[in-house]
């Protein structure tokens, strides 16, 4: 997520950390292929992580990938804290048991307790440019994970559920979430919220800043990424297994959400990142 007035923000590798001051705003949904790990100070958060609605309290880490759509509700960011991105290649070279890895890449949000003294040593860490202190920051990061593994072993990844009492708009999210693998048209989608077709589209557009389809696509081109670079899957059964109808469909889509990367390359890259490991 992006600040107004980012006091720090340097980057190495991929590696990323920075300060976010107050009413920091990221409106329109977005993605990124990193893991991104937020951090409150005071205030809270309110954003959307694929269908779920999520609040970020202060004091607490919040851990999630970022291949999945989000994107922050108003008011915005209510506070200040750190944010650091951290490379996905590197998430999946760490030896996490149980199932953190599945878990963020299914889409899910990790909550950490986390003392706000350690979250400021690892942006110190981070700005020193060091090379021992920001290796002893991945290792922080990884261990962090490593006892959220410890303390729930086994339990599995949370598929974004349909959400009661919610309002228009996230149900609709919620229910994109949920299906975006299927065949889907914006009727089936508007008799599912109980929303006119029509309707359905100027809401999207007006709270997300994009269309239906292009959220769809990037839900589908965020579950491809996924398997490129978790299973040893040919090109075309991924196309088919992320809901895009032909190859052809896919391959435009995902130069369009890759940065004109092809598939192959995209896995490749990866690849090369997880064996090399963090720098």
């Amino acid at each position: 997520m992006r600040a107004s007035r980012p006091t720090h923000h340097r980057a190495t590798l991929g590696f990323r950390a920075w300060r976010v001051l107050a009413h920091a705003e990221m409106p329109a949904a977005h993605t990124h292929p990193d893991i991104e790990f937020n951090f409150l100070h005071r205030g809270r958060m309110t954003f959307l992580l694929g269908g779920a609605r999520h609040v970020l309290e202060a004091g607490r880490v919040a851990a999630f990938w970022g291949g999945v759509p989000h994107q922050t509700l108003p008011p915005g960011v209510d506070g200040d804290g750190i944010w650091l991105t951290l490379p996905l290649a590197w998430l999946l070279q760490w030896w996490l048991p149980g199932s953190v890895t599945d878990r963020l890449l299914s889409g899910e949000l990790i909550q950490m307790e986390t003392p706000a003294a350690q979250v400021e040593r690892w942006l110190a860490d981070f700005d020193s440019g060091r090379d021992d202190r920001r290796r002893a920051l991945q290792l922080e990061l990884e261990a962090s994970l490593l006892r959220v593994a410890i303390a729930s072993p086994g339990r599995p990844g949370r598929r974004h559920p349909e959400l009661r009492n919610a309002s228009q708009i996230e149900r609709i999210i919620s229910h994109l979430a949920a299906h975006y693998r299927d065949a889907l048209a914006v009727d089936d989608i508007a008799r599912a919220v109980h929303l006119h077709p029509k309707y359905l589209m100027r809401l999207f557009k007006r709270h997300c800043r994009i269309g239906v389809w292009e959220y769809l696509t990037r839900l589908r081109v965020s579950h491809a990424q996924r398997l490129l670079v978790t299973s040893e899957a040919r090109v075309s059964d991924i196309a088919l297994e992320s809901g895009f109808g032909s190859p052809a469909a896919f391959y435009q889509a995902f130069a369009t959400y890759s940065n004109r990367e092809k598939p192959l390359d995209y896995r490749r890259r990866h690849e090369t990142g997880a064996k090399s490991g963090p720098a």
